[in-house]
Order: C-alpha cells, then sequence, then structure tokens
C-alpha cells in the first residue's frame, strides 16, 4: 500500500508560533487554576525559596533550614535565576519549567528526524504528539524534575547517534556534558536513562564496527559526565558535613534502588505494567494506531531507529520495573520514545486528524483544569493557611506533624518550623504562648482544645493553623460534671 503523502501542519498553523502559543495557554491554566501541589511542588518551591534566602548556590541545600540532600541542584539555581531577573513570584518559578517543556517537545523532534529520516521527515507531528500527549499534559507544567532531566536525555541520546554515525570525539564531549547536566537534575539515574543505547549500541547501529573504540568513547562520556558534577559537588562538600556527604552520594541512589529509606516509595515489581498504556493516551484511541502498530512488527529487525528506541526503552522499563522505589513520573523521561513509537504507528494518519486530536485533548485538559479549581484542586490548595501565617511573620510555628516544607515558599517564611506530634502541642504551646500550631486532622473533635484560626479541606483530611488552648474556666464557672483542669 503506497503512504499517505501527509501534509505539513504548517499549512494549517505557522509553525513559529503554535508550539510556544500552546505552552503558553498551558502554564497560564497552571497558574490560574493549579495550586501548587503539596507536597512535592510546596517543597521544591520551598528548596528554591530558601536557596534565594542565603544566596548560597555552592552551598547544601536546605529544606525547612536544615540539609536537604534529596536532589541535586540544577533546577533550583534556574529558579533563582528566573527569580533575580522577574522577582520572587510562582509564575517566575515556571520559566526554567516553560523553557524545558517546549526544548523536549523540539528535541523529540529533531531525534525522530535523525532515527526516522524519511517517515518523521516532518518534526512538527512529532511536535503534535507530544503536546497532546497525556503525561506531558500533566507533567509539563510542574514544578518538578522530570520535564527538565528529560531535556538532558534527549541532548544526551542525540549525541549518541551522532557519535554512532561518525565517531568524532566532539560529540562524545557534548553527549557527555549533556549527561553530566541531566545528574546535576536528579541525580545518578539519569545514566539509567542514557546508558542502555550506549551499550547495547551493537543492537541498534546498523553499520556497529570497532567495538573497542565504542566502549571506549562509552568511558570518555561518562568520565566527561563527572566534570559538571564534580564542579558542584566539591565546592559544597567542603562547606557540608560527613552525614551529608554518606546521604548525598550514597544513601539517595542505594536507598531508593533498595527500598530502605522512607521516601523511596516502595512497589510491587508489576506498578508499571498498568501505565504504560498512560504513556500512548489519547494516540492509541485511534484505530490506525493499531493498524500500524501491526505493520511495524514485521520490520522492527531491519528499522535501526526502532531498534534504537526498543534498546532504550525495553531496559529501562525494566531496570525500573526491578527498582524498589516506583513512581509514575519516574518514566516521563522516557516519554519522547512513546511518542516517536506513536508516531511511526501513526504515520499514515493525515495531520489534520493528528491537529485535531491535539487541540481537543488540549482544550479538555484545560477546561478539566479549570473545573478542577473549584472541585478537585480545592484539598490541595494550601493558601488559605499561608495567608495566616504571612500575617503573623513573628509568630513561633509548630506542624503537627512530618513538616515537607508545605508552607515555605507559600508563607515566605524566613525561620524555621517546628515538627511535634499532637500529643505534644500543649507542651509545645507553654514553651511558645504566642505561636500558632498547624494542624492536620480528621474531624473537629480532635482539635478542640485549641483555637481554630482557619481550617481548610487537605488530601482527605483538613489542615488548620491554631493558637494556644483557651484557659481553664474558674471553678465557679464550670458545668455541673466539669473536670476541666483536673
Amino acid at each position: 500500500m503506497p503512504r499517505m503523502k501527509v501534509k505539513p501542519i504548517n499549512a494549517v498553523i505557522p509553525a513559529a508560533t503554535w508550539v510556544p502559543a500552546t505552552l503558553v495557554l498551558l502554564f497560564l491554566a497552571a497558574v490560574l487554576f493549579r495550586p501548587l501541589i503539596p507536597i512535592d511542588e510546596t517543597r521544591y518551591m520551598t528548596v528554591a525559596w530558601e536557596m534565594f534566602l542565603h544566596r548560597g548556590w555552592f552551598e547544601p541545600l536546605t529544606m525547612n533550614f536544615e540539609p536537604y540532600h534529596h536532589k541535586p541542584p540544577l533546577l533550583f539555581w534556574l529558579i533563582n535565576l528566573s527569580w533575580s531577573v522577574f522577582g520572587i513570584s510562582r509564575w517566575a518559578a515556571l520559566v526554567p519549567v516553560f523553557v524545558a517543556a517546549m526544548g523536549c517537545v523540539y528535541l523529540t523532534g529533531l531525534l525522530g528526524r535523525l532515527l526516522f529520516p524519511g517517515p518523521l521527515h516532518d518534526q512538527q507531528r512529532p511536535w503534535l504528539i507530544t503536546i497532546g500527549s497525556v503525561p506531558f499534559l500533566i507533567y509539563g507544567t510542574l514544578v518538578m524534575f522530570d520535564i527538565m532531566l528529560c531535556v538532558f536525555v534527549l541532548m544526551s541520546l542525540t549525541g549518541t547517534v551522532l557519535y554512532a554515525r561518525s565517531r568524532r570525539t566532539s560529540h562524545a564531549l557534548v553527549t557527555g556534558i549533556f549527561l553530566g547536566l541531566g545528574v546535576l537534575t536528579k541525580g545518578p539515574v539519569a545514566y539509567l536513562y542514557v546508558l542502555p543505547p550506549l551499550l547495547l549500541a551493537p543492537v541498534w547501529h546498523r553499520d556497529f564496527d570497532r567495538a573497542v573504540s565504542w566502549y571506549a568513547g562509552c568511558l570518555l562520556i561518562v568520565a566527561v559526565s563527572l566534570l559538571p558534577i564534580l564542579g558542584w559537588l566539591i565546592p559544597v562538600l567542603k562547606t557540608s558535613s560527613d552525614d551529608f556527604a554518606f546521604w548525598l552520594i550514597w544513601n539517595q541512589t542505594a536507598g531508593r534502588i533498595t527500598g530502605n529509606f522512607d521516601a523511596a516509595h516502595s512497589r510491587p515489581v508489576y506498578f508499571y505494567l498498568p501505565i504504560l498504556p498512560l504513556f500512548f493516551m489519547p494516540w492509541l484511541f485511534l484505530p490506525a494506531f493499531w493498524r500500524g502498530l501491526r505493520e511495524l512488527k514485521g520490520r522492527m529487525a531491519q528499522d535501526e531507529g526502532l531498534c534504537f528506541l526498543l534498546a532504550w526503552l525495553l531496559p529501562v522499563i525494566a531496570a525500573f520495573s526491578l527498582i524498589s522505589g516506583k513512581q509514575p513520573h519516574y518514566l516521563v523521561p522516557l516519554l519522547p520514545g512513546v511518542v516517536l513509537l506513536s508516531a511511526r504507528c501513526l504515520e499514515r494518519v493525515r495531520t489534520r486528524t493528528l491537529a485535531w486530536t491535539f487541540a481537543l485533548t488540549v482544550a479538555g485538559f484545560i477546561g478539566l483544569e479549570a473545573i478542577s479549581a473549584h472541585t478537585l484542586f480545592i484539598p490541595y490548595n494550601l493558601e488559605p493557611v499561608a495567608e495566616i501565617i504571612r500575617k503573623n511573620p513573628d509568630r513561633d510555628l509548630v506542624f503537627a506533624r512530618n513538616y515537607k516544607g508545605e508552607i515555605g515558599f507559600l508563607a515566605k517564611l524566613e525561620r524555621p518550623v517546628d515538627d511535634a506530634p499532637r500529643s505534644e502541642l500543649k507542651k509545645w504551646f507553654k514553651q511558645h504562648p504566642d505561636g500558632l500550631a498547624i494542624i492536620r486532622y480528621n474531624n473537629d473533635q480532635e482539635v478542640r482544645d485549641y483555637r481554630m484560626i482557619v481550617s481548610t479541606p487537605h488530601r482527605g483530611k483538613r489542615l488548620g493553623v491554631f493558637s494556644r488552648p483557651p484557659p481553664a474556666a474558674p471553678a465557679h464557672e464550670r458545668a455541673p460534671g466539669d473536670n476541666a483542669g483536673a
């Protein structure tokens, strides 16, 4: 069957405008309709805020003004750089995320053109599929690390393809720098996204030869990747304790692999199986997707680009399935591979059909966010609590309990929040009689001993700000049988 001639999307919408315009709409909707989502977004914004306060770009990161060894600094650097230009605000913190999202879209098209110069010569079809994909719509505007990591993974993989075809040392050097920046974004997990195609080059590269030279080049890429990391790590370790270094370098990697610390998100080995179809949505609902998938099966072994994608995606998914720590967003840096597979399956679909599917999905997502602002997002909105804290900047604070930086940025805190169980609150109030307690609770009976200032729904419970208990009533004013104060 002859391949259908596709009509470029720029025949419908100018190429220079539709990608950034769509992303601007998505980011505006995020700012207008969606609060910062606890605990991840609120925590990372708090870490960035505390970096701004102590101006320490090459000092250990902090959260609640204590060492924070869970993530490297690149995202926080970029947020602070944006704040230095635009001022402190949530929208300014989203500028680096916006740039990363746009880079993810364009670089996916570039990698697609390198791997499939015939079928994907029009890079704008992968652009449509990327922005219209459900994972991109969900994670593309969040203050998290995965979309930014995706950019450096794409740059590293593009460099890998170019190095395989040219064997130029310059390509290996650039690939190593991008890989190192990926590690500075989210830590050593960046290697897991990039090393499989490097190590499996004999599987996917049609003209593979000089194996010793190739693997020497792989070692060069890894060695060069250490340079950006050491540029930050050496000054940080000079100003930090041995305990910080241990947690940063060892426990954060080994702990997530084995599940041996409380942030490991330990899940069963099959956790990703029901999640994987979501990465192909909404495109898998097009009947042509499944027809295209059947056609691809017959030519996978002869198609270098398809072999590359499989050598990238399958080992990474298998590795994440075996690692104890699992979260859905760990697969987001693999989204470009899913997009390119989808684009190959949808080769025979008219560009106009892709554009309509893309437009309806984006419009539906923005509409859902607008509705959720008054429904689903209410339990995640911490602004009522933060507003009370901002109005009382000199009063001591305690969080009951397990504070994760939820209000540091929102309330612009400049000193730490105490963390105490609810059973210790009365003792805390004796030491801080003018203080405020932020309490997570299920029902009013649990907080009857405190004065409520504000309360709001919070992730299946309630979260409120309370002041010290009211003084006990004099004995002659008590109701019969009232043993208060006994």
